[in-house]
C-alpha cells in the first residue's frame, strides 16, 4: 500500500507538470501564470484543505496548526533571505527558493494524506483514497513544477521532486498501518500546519511580487480564473 500511495501521488504530480510544461511557450508572461497558481492555491485551502481540517478537529486546533505553519514560515523565509540579498538575487534564484517552500509545504501535507490511507487498508475505501491521492496531486504538480521550469530547472531534477514529495505519503501509510495510527488531532495539525506554510508562500512568494507590477489587473483576473477552474474541478471530483 506504501507503494501505491506513492506511485498514485507522483504520478498526480508528473501530470501536473506535463501541464505546466505545456504552458512553458508562455513563460513571458509570468504575472499571468502566477495568478493562475495562486487563485489554485488559495482554492485548494478554501475548498478543501481547510473545511477538511475544521471537520476532523475543530476551529481552536486549527487555527493553533495555522499559527504554527505561519510562524515557521517567517523562520525559513527570513533564514533564506539573510542568506540572499533580495536586490542582487536572480529571477532563477527566487523561483529555485519559491520551488523548495512548495516542496516543503507539500511534503508535510502529504504526511497526513498517508496516515489516512494506511489506516484504512483493509477497507473499500482505499480504492477511492488512491484515485483521490492522483487527483488532489495533479493541481499540486502544476504549483510546484511552474516555477521550477521557469528557473530552467533540468527535467529529470522535476521528476525527482516529484518523487521526494511523494516520499512522506509513504511514510505516512506506515505510521497509519503498521503502528495503527488514526489520530484526529495528529491530522488536524499537520493539514492546519501545511495550510499557514502554503497560504504565506503563495501571498508572499507568489502573488505579492506580481501584485506590486504595472500588471497587477491581469494578475488579479488570472488569480479568480485560477479560483474558478479549481472550484470547478473539485466539484466535478466530488
Amino acid at each position: 500500500m506504501w507503494l501505491l500511495g506513492f506511485l498514485c501521488t507522483s504520478s498526480g504530480m508528473l501530470i501536473g507538470g506535463i501541464i505546466a510544461w505545456l504552458f512553458k511557450g508562455l513563460q513571458q508572461k509570468v504575472d499571468i501564470i502566477y495568478g493562475l497558481c495562486a487563485g489554485i492555491i488559495l482554492g485548494l485551502i478554501s475548498f478543501e484543505i481547510f473545511p477538511e481540517a475544521v471537520e476532523l478537529g475543530g476551529w481552536l486546533i486549527t487555527s493553533i496548526g495555522l499559527a504554527v505553519g505561519v510562524i515557521v514560515f517567517e523562520i525559513l523565509h527570513n533564514r533564506l533571505h539573510s542568506n540572499n540579498d533580495t536586490k542582487s538575487t536572480s529571477k532563477k534564484r527566487l523561483y529555485i527558493r519559491t520551488g523548495l517552500l512548495l516542496m516543503f509545504s507539500f511534503s508535510v501535507h502529504n504526511i497526513p494524506m498517508g496516515i489516512i490511507l494506511g489506516a484504512n487498508q483493509k477497507s473499500d475505501f482505499t480504492i477511492t483514497l488512491l484515485q483521490t491521492l492522483i487527483f488532489h496531486s495533479i493541481p499540486e504538480g502544476i504549483i510546484l513544477f511552474t516555477p521550477l521550469i521557469l528557473a530552467g530547472i533540468n527535467i529529470f531534477i522535476g521528476i525527482l521532486a516529484a518523487f521526494i514529495v511523494s516520499i512522506p505519503v509513504s511514510l505516512g501509510v506506515f505510521i497509519g498501518g503498521f503502528l495503527g495510527l488514526d489520530s484526529q488531532l495528529i491530522n488536524t495539525i499537520l493539514i492546519s500546519f501545511t495550510i499557514g506554510i502554503i497560504f504565506m508562500v503563495t501571498i508572499s512568494e507568489i502573488l505579492y511580487p506580481v501584485l506590486i507590477k504595472p500588471s497587477i489587473f491581469k494578475a488579479l483576473v488570472s488569480t479568480l480564473i485560477g479560483l474558478g477552474i479549481i472550484g470547478v474541478y473539485l466539484k466535478l471530483l466530488l
